[in-house]
């Protein structure tokens, strides 16, 4: 039986901006966490694994059950109408805990290029998924990337391995022409304005222990920050990535961070799963100077001198 709110402790919980849970979700969800993590310190072997068996029994239920569900609401009032209660935060969190509702191929392609778009853009460039048909994946590359020598050759080797990694039905990749430059527009003189990572301070090394888990907002976005072997490395904090299930409420098993919720196992140096499913956590470039920790969280223009 789940506690009364009163039971449940308050605490700051690392949540997306936008998420909309209300309060007492939130606590909730730590608590959760929280008894995830005291259930496998139970002395008692044989206990906890009655206790594992039972949780499981339930996840396997509910899972089925939820499955069953939207089915019959997609037969009886269509996909829309899925897309319609999923707009709901505390259903959308819901369902995104047990993998719910299986996306479509375009969502599979975008999720999958998802650290993809930042090299383009660092570079001045857009890429856009034009339509995904039984595995095939059409894009456009425009902006300064457009024309640019080896860009065929980036969009086979960086594009390509992104969806051959993220989405399973891949089949093949077709690169579209961008449409012709509108005459009647005026033409821009001069030199464009650089693109540089954009770096914001989160604290200093020294403060930071091997081996921890750290939730962080810095500017108000989610993130996460491990330390392991030396190294420092930040992701987007969710499983999936942007859902609010918190991944710092995990655990590290070597080099492998272990999902609270789910059981996903990622490594923690990449960010790739590593229990034969597919999915990457989102990367973030981590740089230490002079022992302070810095994140590139975005890009800014530099005017040339």
């Amino acid at each position: 039986m789940a506690p009364s709110k009163k039971e449940i402790p308050v605490v700051q919980v690392a949540q997306p901006a936008s998420s909309g849970l209300p309060p007492e979700f939130q606590h909730l969800l730590e608590w959760l966490g929280t008894g995830l993590e005291r259930m496998e310190g139970i002395e008692d072997e044989r206990t906890r694994e009655e206790v594992l068996a039972l949780l499981e029994g339930i996840d396997v239920l509910h899972r089925q059950a939820l499955g069953r569900l939207l089915k019959l609401v997609t037969d009886l009032g269509g996909s829309g109408l899925v897309e319609r209660i999923s707009q709901d935060p505390v259903v959308c969190t819901l369902l995104e805990m047990y993998d719910l509702p299986e996306a479509d191929e375009r969502t599979q392609v975008e999720r999958a290029l998802e650290s993809v778009y930042p090299y383009f853009k660092s570079h001045g460039g857009k890429l856009e998924v034009l339509g995904v048909e039984e595995g095939r994946v059409r894009v456009r590359l425009s902006g300064s990337c457009e024309g640019c020598p080896g860009t065929a050759t980036t969009l086979t080797r960086v594009v390509e391995e992104a969806l051959r990694e993220g989405f399973p039905g891949f089949r093949e990749l077709v690169a579209e022409e961008p449409p012709p430059l509108a005459l009647d527009k005026p033409i821009q003189l001069g030199r464009k304005p650089l693109r540089r990572p954009r770096w914001v301070s989160v604290g200093y090394l020294e403060d930071l222990e091997p081996g921890e888990i750290r939730a962080l907002r810095p500017e108000g976005t989610a993130l996460l920050l491990v330390r392991l072997d030396g190294e420092v490395y930040a992701y987007r904090n969710g499983c999936p990535p942007g859902s609010a299930l918190a991944l710092h409420l995990g655990r590290l098993e070597d080099s492998t961070l272990v999902c609270p919720w789910h059981g996903c196992r990622y490594d923690v140096r990449t960010g790739k799963r590593q229990d034969d499913e597919e999915g990457k956590l989102a990367v973030l470039p981590v740089a230490v100077r002079d022992g302070e920790i810095e994140i590139a969280v975005g890009m800014e223009e530099v005017e040339p001198h």
